[in-house]
Parts: structure tokens; C-alpha cells; sequence
């Protein structure tokens, strides 16, 4: 058992107080690594590594699997994930970062090593400033300790937060206010020194190697007459638009390949390929570096991942080889061999996904008109998933009707699975992936990307639209691919006050891969009276955490009809809705003049440039609602 460190305990140490937040902490872990660790100190944590300057992550994954045992260690283009307990990020992980090894820092912890007197100084400085934690005689000088806590060092600050956890994970769980009494600094000062005496000598190639570490997020799903809203029926007809060697990717929980909506006039697939990416952890993992097919418990591990919707099978012997290989590629600093992860993740794409988001999702984007009544999902179904909705004017049968490009290919990737954790691996894996496929064959396979998921962003933890999905969005960008994605549905929120809960608007609210600057971000409107309306009151305001505008657009998001899993079709709401709305736009712009293709941020501009302003805040709204037909016609 671990005793819990409160979260305003953490932000203090590492923020200051809260009447003059300017200090940020400059160490190399993130504030949120640190209040997850807070909330659960004897508990490992999936995070994120990212390598420092020009070193690969596949020998900085490989430096990382010597020194740490079971920390299931993976990686990708210049990211690693790793499960790690506190007490080997701090022994292990934080030395071997570039902070850790500046002059400044170096000097000062080897000046604390020298006099723990003046350390258990500082830290009880630290610990005792807050007037949250004190009581009677103790909160004297309070003021006093607040204002030092202005100018005292990061170093100091990470030394007395991390010692403070490192202390919390060996005590039985006590209440936030006896958590600290006069003999905590002492104990920290003595529980340092002995890590210190403890921890490995860093060779000189061990230096250096880590930028910063953050948590491997988890995403979530970012939950008839929209068409015609936007004018996508009417720029189709008036412009002879032609999307279907259009590609677009949907990475989202999974797309039910064998529905109707999704063949072509002559009943063919339009869902070209299907890839799980939800176990690409283990696919990638340094702990294949030396298999034992002996081992029952090895062979049993590898055939979960020979599941039997691959669309490639291996043997095991196969297909530990190809692990093994993949392991071995981050010895010598090579990228990852996608050709080897191939095997493990194309499935066939009638395999049913484990939720029907992304079949929606895909729906909005491309489904094609059935001939008869679609039937409506069933009463049992909505039950089991509350979000979906049916017409309640027709609640036997739904018309189905065209998507935004009825004609569209599309690559499903699922990245969205009910037990999985750590999903930004699983997404920035896929974006690592569909760049990939566009360079292996020398021209765009994929013209763009669709994120209706959210991954609740912290600004302070990062430069706002710096996270490592941000970054590999942009990239991703730069490479010629447009990308769009939903604000997230957090623009209406419950607040936690000294008063009680209250409900009201957060701004600041958009979420993840949506601050990227060149992702184009979508929020939510009425389905087809979005003047009358506005912005939905669920959809996630603006601007970001560094004062750029943020939605960039609106489209419908409310009870929006589109396919679900089983032939069936249904309503969902949320800004989830309303990207694959732009998506198809950016699409059919491509579609209809070629030139455009691998040119996602004129493409944005175009759309955003053409958007009909509907009278709200730009924060609300960004450039306004979505116009197809205009966008065409501004060309």
C-alpha cells in the first residue's frame, strides 16, 4: 500500500503559488507523469521517451532495455514507450537525459551531495510553504516561505517532489493533511541519498540520450441532413465531382468492411485495407529481442498476436523471427521495418470492430445509398451503446443516404479498443505508418487522415500543439497529407469549487491532435440549422494554450445518421461527427482538381478562406461553418 500525494500538492511544488503561477518546471518529466505517479506512487506508468537531439530511439530503446528489466520497452520513429516504475524513472530514466547532465544541474546536486543539511533545508522550505498543509503554530512565517518559493530552483523543486513520492509509495495510506510532519524532509534527504549511492555509473555514451518523458495517453472517442447542410450534394451535382481514387484513412476504433454502405455501385469493396494497431506495443517491443519458443508462456504471448483475422497468417517459428528482427533493428539505430509489422497488423477488413464510432465515422465520409429502407439499430444494441440514437419520427426504418463522397477509398485503421490503455502510441504508430506507405510507393497513396479521437490535453505540461501526436500530425502534413481532426467535446464541463460543483463553458478546451497547427480542427453545429443554433454546446472552445485560433471550423455534429456494424444505421452525436463532414470536403476538393493533391495547408485555407460566418465567438466557431459548394467555387 501507498499513501496518495494530492494533486495540489504536486502542482504546488512545481508551479509555485497560485496567486503568481509563473514558474514552470523545467525538469525533463512532465507535470502529468508526476500527478500520475502522485495519485498512485507503488504503481507503474506507460510513458512516453523522447529522445534527445539527433540519437534514434531504437539505440536509445536498446540503452534503456540493459539498464531496466520488465519495463516492456518499445519503439518508433523518435518515440519510445516504456512501462516504468517511479523509482526507475528517477534511478535510471532522469540521468540519462540532457537536463540532468547541464553544468548548472550537475553542480548543484553535487553540492546538496556534499551537505544534506543544506538539502533538507530547501526541501522543508518546499514542503511547509503551503498554507494547505499547515496547521496552528506551523503555518508562522507562512508568507515569508511563499514568497522564497518564488525564486527557488527547478532542481530543488524535482529533488523535493520526487523524494516526497519516492517517500509516499513505502507509507500506509494517511489523510492529505497529515501527510507531512517535521520528520518527512529528514527521511526524503536519507531516502535520496541512498538512491543515489545506489544508482549505476552512467557510461559516457549513456549520456544525454533523453529529451523529455511524458504519459502515453489515453484517446477516446470523440462522440441524413448534414450533407445537404455543408452543400456537398449540391458542389457534387454542379461540379461533377469524382473522388474514387481518392484514399482517405480513418484511424479510429474500426470500420465493419462487409456493410452495404461500403461497396461501389458494382458491389465492390471501397474499404481497400484494415490494420489493428492496438497491439503495436508488443509487435515493437525490445523484449523480443531473444525469443525462446521453449517457453509456453512465449508461445502463448506471440499467438495472441497471430489472431486469426490476419490477413497475412505467419507460423510461429515466422513469426518470431520477424520479432526477433525487429527487436534487433534498435541495436543499430535502424527505423522501424514495416514490412516485418506488416504480418501482425493488416487484418481483413470484414472484421468487426469492437465499437461502432468508426463505422460512423467512415459513414459520414463515404457511405453510398442503399436501395431499400436501412433498418434502424436495435433496441438492444442501444442499450448496450447509449450514444446511439434512432429517429424518433421513424423508428422502424431509416432512409440511408449518400455520405460526403459516396465514391471515396478508404484504409481503416484501429488504433481504439475497449481494454486499451495507451493509445498514443497505438495513434502515432499509425501516422508513422501511413507515411510509410506513401513513401514506399514514391507517389500519394493516402491523400489524408481522419482523428475523430480526443487525448485530453494539460497546457502546462507542453508548448501547446508540441505533444508527440501534435508533432507526428505535422509531420505527417509535411508530407503531403491532409489531416484533419475533432476539437473534442469538452466545451461544456462540471466544475470542482471551494463551493461546490458548478457547470459552465471552458475555453482552452480543445483537445488533442486538434492544437496541431496544421491539423485542420473541426467543432460540432446543429445538423441542418446552424445559424439558428450556433455551436453545439458540447463542442471544445478555443483559442490554444499559446493564443491561436482554434476550431478552425464547424460542421454538423448532432444526431448525425450514419452506418453502424451489422448493415445497421443510426444517430450519434459529437465533434467526432463533424471532422469526417471536412474531411470529405478536403476530399472532394482533391477530387475535383488534382493539382491540390499534396497540398493539405492550402487546401485548409481554401476551406477555412470559404466558410460561412455564423455570428459567434471565432472561439466557438473558428472561420465558421463548412461550405463545399463555396470552397469549389472559390478555385
Amino acid at each position: 500500500m501507498a499513501t496518495e500525494v494530492p494533486r495540489e500538492l504536486v502542482q504546488f511544488i512545481l508551479l509555485g503559488p497560485e496567486d503568481d503561477r509563473r514558474q514552470l518546471q523545467d525538469s525533463p518529466v512532465l507535470g502529468d507523469v508526476w500527478i500520475a505517479y502522485a495519485k498512485e506512487p507503488d504503481k507503474p506508468q506507460e510513458l512516453l521517451i523522447t529522445p534527445f537531439r539527433e540519437h534514434a530511439a531504437g539505440k536509445v530503446a536498446t540503452t534503456l532495455a540493459k539498464r531496466l528489466k520488465g519495463a516492456n520497452i518499445a519503439y518508433l520513429q523518435g518515440i519510445i514507450a516504456a512501462r516504468l516504475t517511479l523509482r526507475q524513472l528517477v534511478q535510471s530514466v532522469i540521468p540519462m537525459t540532457s537536463w540532468r547532465g547541464e553544468k548548472r544541474i550537475v553542480g548543484a546536486i553535487d553540492k546538496y551531495a556534499s551537505s544534506e543539511k543544506s538539502m533538507q533545508d530547501d526541501i522543508e522550505e518546499i514542503l511547509f510553504a503551503d498554507r494547505k498543509w499547515m496547521k496552528g503554530d506551523a503555518a508562522k512565517g507562512l508568507d515569508a516561505r511563499q514568497d522564497s518559493m518564488r525564486d527557488m530552483e527547478p532542481h530543488t523543486r524535482y529533488l523535493a517532489l520526487a523524494g516526497l513520492l519516492l517517500w509516499a509509495q513505502d507509507q500506509q495510506p494517511i489523510s492529505g493533511d497529515q501527510i507531512l510532519d517535521r520528520d518527512t524532509p529528514g527521511q526524503i534527504v536519507k531516502l535520496l541519498r541512498r538512491l543515489t549511492d545506489e544508482q549505476p555509473k552512467l557510461k559516457d555514451s549513456e549520456k544525454s540520450l533523453v529529451w523529455h518523458v511524458s504519459l502515453n495517453r489515453t484517446a477516446n472517442a470523440a462522440l441524413t441532413r448534414s450533407v445537404p447542410a455543408v452543400k456537398a450534394d449540391a458542389a457534387r451535382t454542379l461540379f461533377t465531382v469524382d473522388c474514387h481514387e481518392i484514399v482517405w484513412a480513418v484511424i479510429d476504433s474500426g470500420i465493419d468492411g462487409s456493410h452495404d454502405a461500403f461497396k461501389d455501385k458494382r458491389g465492390g469493396k471501397r474499404i481497400l485495407k484494415s490494420f489493428d494497431f492496438t497491439r503495436i506495443r508488443e509487435i515493437v517491443s525490445l523484449d523480443n529481442v531473444e525469443i525462446d519458443l521453449t517457453s509456453k508462456e512465449v508461445k502463448k504471448d506471440i499467438k495472441k498476436l497471430l489472431r486469426p483475422e490476419l490477413r497475412h497468417p505467419l507460423d510461429l517459428k515466422k513469426a518470431a523471427e520477424y520479432l526477433e528482427e525487429l527487436a534487433a533493428g534498435a541495436s543499430k539505430g535502424r527505423s522501424i521495418d514495416w514490412e516485418l509489422v506488416e504480418p501482425f497488423v493488416e487484418i481483413e477488413p470484414e472484421t468487426r470492430p469492437p465499437s461502432s464510432h468508426g463505422t460512423h465515422v467512415a459513414g459520414i465520409l463515404g457511405a453510398r445509398r442503399q436501395d431499400a429502407k436501412a433498418p434502424v439499430v436495435s433496441q438492444e444494441k442501444k442499450k448496450a451503446e447509449p450514444g446511439i440514437e434512432d429517429d424518433d419520427d421513424n423508428p422502424e426504418t431509416a432512409d440511408s443516404a449518400d455520405g460526403m463522397c459516396p465514391d471515396i477509398k478508404i484504409y481503416d485503421f484501429r488504433v481504439l479498443a475497449p481494454t486499451l490503455k495507451e493509445t498514443e502510441f497505438a495513434i502515432i504508430a499509425a501516422l508513422q505508418y501511413i507515411r510509410y506507405i506513401n513513401e514506399r510507393n514514391s507517389f500519394v497513396t493516402i491523400h489524408g487522415a481522419n482523428l475523430s479521437l480526443s487525448i485530453r490535453h494539460d497546457v502546462r505540461n507542453y508548448a501547446c500543439g508540441r505533444t508527440p501526436i501534435c508533432n507526428e500530425c505535422e509531420r505527417l502534413i509535411n508530407s503531403g497529407v491532409v489531416v484533419v481532426a475533432a476539437a473534442g467535446n469538452r466545451g461544456f464541463q462540471n466544475f470542482e469549487t471551494k463551493e461546490g460543483l458548478y457547470e459552465g463553458y471552458a475555453a482552452f478546451s480543445v483537445t488533442d491532435p486538434g492544437n496541431a497547427d496544421g491539423v485542420i480542427t473541426v467543432g460540432a453545429t446543429h445538423r441542418y440549422w446552424p445559424h439558428t443554433y450556433g455551436v453545439s454546446f458540447f463542442s471544445s472552445r478555443g483559442p490554444t494554450g499559446d493564443g491561436r485560433m482554434k476550431p478552425d471550423l464547424v460542421a454538423p455534429g448532432e444526431r448525425i445518421r450514419a452506418p453502424l456494424p451489422d448493415n445497421m444505421w443510426g444517430d450519434l452525436d459529437g465533434t467526432s461527427m463533424a471532422a469526417p463532414h471536412v474531411s470529405g470536403a478536403a476530399a472532394m476538393l482533391m477530387g475535383r482538381y488534382s493539382e491540390l493533391i499534396g497540398q493539405p495547408r492550402r487546401i485548409k485555407k481554401i476551406l477555412c478562406d470559404s466558410a460561412t460566418e455564423l455570428g459567434r465567438e471565432r472561439s466557438f466557431q473558428g472561420h465558421g461553418m463548412l461550405d463545399v459548394l463555396r470552397a469549389l467555387q472559390s478555385i
